[in-house]
C-alpha cells in the first residue's frame, strides 16, 4: 500500500496516510484539529544521481577486502 500525504484545509497540518491505491480523502480527518476537509498533496522525495565511490576509496570492491581476488 502506498503512503499518501494530505493537508488539512482548516489548519494547514500536513500528515501521511497508508491507504490502498486509488483511495481518496473520504472519511479522513485531520489528526491535529479533527476537521474533515483534507486534500491530497504532492509529496517530496529524495533521489541520488550518479554513482558513489567504493566504500574504502579503492577503485574496485575487490581491493576492499570483500572476498574478491585482485
Amino acid at each position: 500500500m502506498p503512503l499518501y500525504e494530505y493537508r488539512c484545509v482548516s489548519c494547514g497540518e500536513r500528515f501521511e496516510v497508508l491507504q490502498r491505491m486509488g483511495a481518496g480523502a473520504e472519511g479522513l480527518n485531520c489528526p491535529a484539529c479533527g476537521a474533515g476537509g483534507v486534500e491530497r498533496v504532492h509529496s517530496t522525495f529524495a533521489s541520488a544521481v550518479g554513482s558513489a565511490p567504493a566504500p574504502c576509496g579503492a577503485p574496485s570492491r575487490a581491493a576492499c577486502g570483500t572476498g574478491g581476488f585482485t
